[in-house]
């Protein structure tokens, strides 16, 4: 019923004649529940019209009947007191009768001077009374009255049929009505089995786009895959770029109809377009015969570009059919991960499937079905790369980088897992647990009589996002009895840039907790220099994009100026990346002071890390 109910709208969106019978159709109803509102009102005010006529009936015949019994000396008080009641309930109404008086002047004037006939007639009965052989001038005053009450009655009547008459117009008039209303309901249903012959699949088609809804889009596809074993397909599927967002700006209606235009549009141009369905709000996907060249899909995209008038982005996705028994509901999800990749990413709107899509999204799902297991099971490991120091030549500090060491797969890269862990916000517990391990090794360093030197954890954007997180890093250092100064915290340009304000009242409330904050990737950003004024700093790292394009014949190289700009603002200086002894004498010769990189050494597990403290203390 609600495909019909659907079918039924969009047909009439389609043509303007509907909609108009649809207000005429609503017009008619209206009108006709005022007539029988009318109707109804003046029924019931006929109701009261007889009942007056009846009365004044009973005025003008009581009254010869009371005059005939005063001139035979009868005397009636109850009759007399009767018609009193009646004449003045015939003039102003009267609840206890049912008598509503008519709103008609002529009849009111020849009733009041009917009620003055009757009280003069009842004062010549009481004098008749008294002197009962002067009976002729009563029966004079008798004819009179009655011939007013005569007068009365037939304007009551004629007034009653007058309101017959109106009655009956009424009543033609709903005829009318209900004339009017059968033939366009005829007209409606004859239009619903127009409707229904024409789209017989109405069930199967989604009424916005003319196209097949999902489900029977991939029975279709799949038997025509199945059923054609030589000719090989291309399945295309397109997406409109925040349609929620545009459903937000306009009316459902506009987006429908833009929908509707585009789906016209796409199966107008497409090749050998064998299927085509609607699988979601804002996706189309379409079963072509393949083509020799991808050359129509260049095509498609400028003529869509060119002739749709609509501001929205539209992004592709292709799968080339290469072998049998893969369903099309699958080849869909595969050019919708495809899609993903190139979401928000203006100018890149056409993606081909291959292989190593799917690799990656069973990798990453692989990551995420892992993690917490990871996490329980220590499988997270600190690793420790030292920061050389140029002034003492010794280890200074050491930077603590997670790695994931799986009992099966080993070693996992970290680019694989922290960029998920920094969508799905999981990195927030994983930083919490390296930063407890660099408590821990500190404590026992400390304990052991080992070399303490200060460690720095990494803070990601979310990680600024937790609730308390100063109160929750000082609850952590202080748990384990170290000095704060001991632990620095790097922060990175992107992580604040989403609310550098907020951010920054973070990163000064760490600094006056004690904590050393150093500035991490400086110079990969664009808004580096900004973020110097806005952060409470201590330490500035040096990317080591700015080391390996340095070049030592220039004198006005950048890794120079951003060394001269740390020192300015009274900043330590770390170069990242260092991998050979020129660089390391350059940046001594520049100022730097501490280096950290492949020259000295890689980021070491704990054990290895320890081993070198001790080798390099035992110098």
């Amino acid at each position: 019923m609600e495909d019909l109910l659907a079918l039924i709208r969009t047909a009439e969106e389609q043509d303007s004649s509907k909609k108009f019978e649809k207000y005429l159709l609503l017009a008619i109803g209206l009108i006709l529940l005022a007539l029988a509102g009318l109707m109804m009102f003046n029924v019931q005010h006929l109701q009261g019209t007889a009942r007056v006529v009846n009365y004044a009936g009973i005025m003008r015949g009581g009254t010869q009947r009371l005059v005939k019994l005063e001139m035979h000396g009868f005397t009636n008080q109850v009759l007399e007191e009767r018609l009193d009641e009646i004449i003045l309930a015939l003039r102003d109404g009267s609840e206890r009768l049912s008598i509503v008086p008519l709103d008609d002047e002529t009849y009111q004037k020849t009733l009041n001077d009917t009620i003055t006939s009757w009280d003069i007639l009842r004062k010549k009965i009481a004098e008749h009374r008294l002197h009962p052989a002067d009976w002729q001038e009563l029966l004079y005053i008798s004819e009179d009255h009655f011939v007013l009450a005569d007068q009365a009655v037939s304007q009551a009547e004629a007034y009653s049929q007058r309101l017959a008459s109106r009655i009956q117009k009424i009543e033609y008039g709903i005829n009318c009505c209900f004339v009017i209303l059968a033939v366009m309901l005829l007209r409606q249903l004859m239009h619903i089995m127009y409707v229904i012959g024409r789209n017989r699949d109405f069930r199967e088609k989604d009424t916005v786009s003319n196209l097949y809804k999902k489900d029977y889009f991939y029975e279709h596809a799949d038997n025509i895959l199945n059923g054609d074993s030589q000719q090989p397909y291309t399945v295309l599927c397109t997406y409109v770029e925040h349609f929620n967002l545009l459903n937000e700006k306009y009316s459902g209606q506009k987006c429908n109809a833009m929908l509707r235009e585009l789906a016209d549009m796409l199966h107008r141009y497409i090749p050998d377009c064998a299927l085509d369905g609607r699988l979601s709000e804002d996706t189309f996907s379409f079963l072509v015969k393949k083509q020799p060249d991808d050359a129509w899909l260049g095509k498609l995209q400028k003529t869509v570009e060119k002739d749709f008038c609509y501001p929205v982005s539209i992004k592709y996705g292709v799968y080339d059919q290469n072998a049998k028994g893969l369903s099309i509901a699958k080849m869909c999800d595969r050019i919708r991960m495809s899609v993903d990749n190139i979401k928000n990413k203006y100018g890149s709107n056409l993606v081909h499937y291959d292989e190593k899509m799917l690799e990656q999204a069973r990798r990453q799902h692989f990551i995420v079905q892992n993690m917490e297991k990871a996490l329980e099971g220590h499988q997270f490991k600190a690793y420790f790369q030292p920061k050389h120091s140029l002034h003492t030549d010794q280890t200074g500090g050491a930077e603590v980088l997670v790695r994931w060491i799986h009992p099966e797969l080993g070693f996992m890269n970290p680019g694989e897992f922290i960029p998920l862990f920094e969508e799905n916000g999981f990195v927030t517990r994983m930083d919490y647990y390296i930063w407890e391990e660099a408590c821990v090794a500190l404590r026992r360093w400390k304990e052991e009589g080992m070399p303490v030197i200060p460690l720095s954890v990494n803070m990601s954007r979310r990680d600024f996002e937790e609730p308390d997180i100063v109160a929750k890093i000082v609850a952590l250092v202080d748990k384990y009895g170290l000095e704060h100064e001991l632990l620095h915290i790097e922060v990175t340009e992107s992580s604040i840039a989403s609310d550098p304000e907020k951010l920054a009242g973070i990163v000064a409330a760490l600094h006056n907790a004690g904590f050393i904050i150093e500035l991490d990737d400086f110079g990969s950003g664009y808004s580096s220099i900004a973020t110097l004024n806005e952060l409470t700093l201590d330490v500035l790292k040096l990317d080591m994009s700015l080391v390996r394009k340095d070049d030592p014949a220039s004198d006005n190289s950048v890794l120079k100026f951003a060394v001269m700009l740390g020192k300015m603002l009274g900043l330590k200086l770390v170069a990242e990346g260092v991998e050979s002894v020129d660089q390391v004498e350059r940046l001594r010769e520049m100022g730097c002071d501490y280096i950290q990189g492949y020259y000295y050494s890689r980021p070491l597990p704990q054990a290895e890390f320890e081993a070198y403290l001790r080798k390099e203390a035992g110098k």
